[in-house]
């Protein structure tokens, strides 16, 4: 190898490591706020009047949104770019942080907590990031830097979850979304940095026009009686996740728990998630994914039983919390693994969001369920025995993938 030839290749690899650094940046940022809803409700129920029902069907309409708008947000990107996107998803995730605490009507909350700021973050999402930096990756790089991509989100939770609790206790919640959005402000350089990369690109490599079109390729997909067994229990899985983002530190605090403590709860959940996500992708490549689908959703069952069953209590917290995080982002690999597999992965992407509608769908009724079950004075526990019949069922159905 010449001179020339060593620092082509040195070139390619810092750019490619400053490009995932940026990814990651953007990513664990945006996971961040999206996972944390349910401390950013408890100070908009306190100060400025909003029923906890109200706020979490604010909640849950983001949730259905963030589902819903992730293949419109594709399209949009396939015509202009991925980081116009992301650009447009940061400005609308900054302009609903700092304006949502300021909302003294039902409407205004809706529009800026319950549709421009989860718009925001579903720009920021996993498969638009993914897009910005995959031309620059080779198959084998952008596969490793996925997981590593994912699980920026755990890092995005660990340090933003007890920051935003603290800010809110201290200063008060407006101070606290308002600070929140500096970040997405500051990330406007590392976007048109991104887009610049990406207009500029010469190493594209262009691949094969094939017959994508949505429609015919979701009539493929549903014929498949996997990918409809995928949809069953990727459905669950947002209706758990749900219970984690909207509800999880209220009931922790309800149940005695202190408001550090129950942050520090989502500290820990984040640092499992990543565990989780690259614990999960690696026994893919040991075991049938479909059982290691299975067994992720599993141990939700068990993780219900417990709250059901325990009296709640700080150990209690902790240690369901890391369970949570194990089995949270632990679906994302074997699903999209799945998916990949029997359709290939060129078609994955457009599939798996496709499934990720059902996904919100199913966040959307646990957000707003569970504001209802609290406000009736049920408490938290019908929550989560509709959680453990989710979770069973999803796990009955990833047992009866064929594959």
């Amino acid at each position: 190898m010449n001179t020339m030839e060593k620092q082509t290749r040195t070139s390619g690899t810092l750019r490619a490591v400053v490009l995932v650094i940026a990814a990651c940046i953007i990513h664990g940022i945006m996971q961040g706020i999206h996972d944390n809803f349910g401390i950013m409700m408890k100070g908009l129920v306190g100060t400025a009047g909003f029923s906890y029902a109200y706020v979490s069907f604010c909640i849950g309409v983001g949730a259905l949104l963030y589902g819903v708008a992730q293949p419109f947000l594709g399209m949009l990107a396939l015509k202009k770019s991925n980081a116009f996107v992301i650009l447009l998803g940061t400005l609308c995730t900054a302009a609903g942080l700092a304006i949502s605490p300021l909302c003294r009507s039902e409407i205004t909350l809706m529009i800026f907590f319950g549709i421009l700021l989860p718009l925001g973050t579903t720009g920021l999402c996993f498969g638009i990031v993914m897009g910005a930096i995959t031309p620059f990756l080779g198959k084998k790089q952008a596969a490793i830097v996925s997981g590593i991509v994912q699980a920026s989100a755990g890092i995005g939770d660990a340090l933003m979850s007890p920051a935003l609790q603290t800010l809110s206790d201290t200063f008060g919640i407006r101070t606290a979304m308002t600070t929140f959005a500096v970040p997405f402000i500051a990330l406007i350089p590392i976007v048109l940095w991104l887009g610049a990369m990406n207009k500029n690109n010469s190493i594209r490599v262009e691949e094969k026009e094939e017959d994508t079109a949505l429609i015919p390729m979701l009539k493929t997909a549903f014929k498949d009686r996997n990918y409809r067994l995928i949809l069953l229990g990727f459905g669950t899985c947002g209706f758990n996740m749900s219970i984690i983002e909207s509800h999880l530190y209220s009931q922790y605090t309800a149940g005695g728990i202190s408001n550090s403590a129950a942050s520090l709860t989502l500290t820990v959940y984040g640092i499992a998630t990543m565990v989780g996500a690259v614990a999960t992708g690696y026994l893919g490549t040991k075991f049938r994914m479909k059982n290691v689908l299975a067994g992720a959703y599993g141990l939700r069952v068990v993780i219900s039983i417990g709250f059901l069953i325990l009296p709640l209590s700080a150990p209690l917290a902790f240690t369901a919390s890391a369970l949570l995080g194990l089995c949270g982002d632990a679906t994302v690999p074997p699903t999209s693994g799945i998916i990949s597999h029997l359709f290939g992965a060129r078609k994955m992407a457009a599939l798996y969001g496709f499934a990720m509608i059902g996904h919100q769908v199913g966040a959307f009724a646990s957000a707003t369920l569970g504001g209802i079950f609290v406000s009736q004075g049920l408490g938290y526990a019908p929550l989560w025995i509709v959680n453990l019949c989710l979770a069973a069922f999803a796990s009955a159905c990833s047992y009866r993938i064929n594959l």
